[in-house]
């Protein structure tokens, strides 16, 4: 019997277990994470659906796995009970620039290019002047929520997890599997090896602020405001090469000073949390089968801070590469 190990338990391990699990509940699939939920990267992060930080990946795959993602959470929001918010997004910009529409836009709800009369209702909105933008109708998940939904999901199909840090892609836990989904993110740097994955720092203050019910992107001050169903998450720094996972009162002030600039009631919300996590950046994202000493490993990884905008479709793809080793595996056993 084929036997699979996931490596990772945050959105893309358990979306690759799910996905594989379910398509083949015969095979024998193990999530093995050193952390699982409410303790990973992951269930700290803003759950924002939004291609972001994704390096050089080209647009044709963002636009392949995000679209796909976007459809998932789509249905799940209509589902009811996941604490999915379908919200309208602002990317708003203080200097003047040509924006282009993305591939993806024909696949997502309300997308469109802003014009000088909603730019000019915007500055009004959130207290600064903005001459260029675009909108577009999206999702925002409370991260704890989904992933325990995805981690559910592949109990109740008799998948096993395992918590145990793997520490190369040699480690003899691996020795008994067949096949290994590497979806590590930034641990990708230590086990792969593959110095081409940086941390990239994020930090962000949780607040109660009922009354922000739109998501607003202030690209040119690095500052966002993303409101979900508990709370309303401010942020943010994207620092890369930095390790450092301890607040930093500096960043703490430039993430609610910055945020209060826009909406300035935001000064009396109160404050319930902080948080720092490192997004796993990569130059493009890594999604490709590889084989080592006769066994297939399928790595995904490098989502930067796109893991909750890619999660479904990349584990699409990494079903795919599964499917297509398996049919292989049966034509070789059928010519024996």
């Amino acid at each position: 019997m084929t036997k699979v190990a996931v490596l990772g338990a945050g959105i893309n391990g358990l979306a690759c277990a799910v996905r594989v699990k379910e398509k083949y509940p015969n095979i024998h699939v193990v999530i093995i994470a050193s952390e699982f939920t409410p303790n990973t990267t992951g269930d700290g992060s803003g759950g924002f659906w939004y291609p972001y930080l994704c390096g050089i990946t080209s647009q044709d795959l963002l636009c392949k796995w995000g679209s796909e993602t976007y459809k998932y959470l789509y249905g799940l929001w209509r589902e009811g009970g996941h604490d999915l918010c379908l919200l309208p997004m602002f990317e708003l910009y203080r200097e003047k620039r040509e924006l282009v529409t993305h591939s993806w836009a024909k696949d997502v709800l309300g997308y469109r290019i802003l014009d000088e009369k909603q730019l000019s209702y915007l500055s009004g909105l959130y207290s600064v002047k903005y001459v260029s933008g675009r909108t577009f109708t999206s999702f925002i998940a409370y991260p704890p929520t989904i992933l325990a939904h995805l981690h559910r999901r592949f109990e109740a199909a008799n998948g096993q997890t395992l918590q145990y840090r793997i520490n190369s892609l040699d480690d003899k836990k691996l020795d008994d599997y067949d096949v290994v989904i590497n979806c590590l993110g930034l641990g990708a740097r230590e086990v792969v090896p593959d110095d081409k994955v940086v941390p990239i720092r994020g930090q962000i203050s949780r607040v109660i602020a009922p009354w922000v019910t739109n998501a607003v992107m202030d690209e040119d001050s690095g500052n966002y405001i993303l409101p979900n169903v508990h709370n309303c998450v401010l942020g943010g720094t994207h620092q890369t090469n930095d390790f450092n996972r301890s607040i930093v009162g500096e960043d703490t002030d430039f993430v609610l000073n910055g945020c209060s600039q826009l909406i300035p009631g935001l000064k009396n919300a109160e404050l319930i949390t902080q948080w720092a996590g490192l997004r796993p950046g990569r130059e493009s994202v890594r999604l490709e089968a590889e084989q080592r000493d006769g066994k297939l490993y399928i790595h995904n990884y490098g989502h930067g801070g796109s893991g909750l905008t890619l999660f479904w479709g990349c584990a699409a793809d990494v079903l795919e590469i599964f499917d297509k080793h398996l049919t292989e595996g049966r034509k070789q056993n059928a010519k024996l």
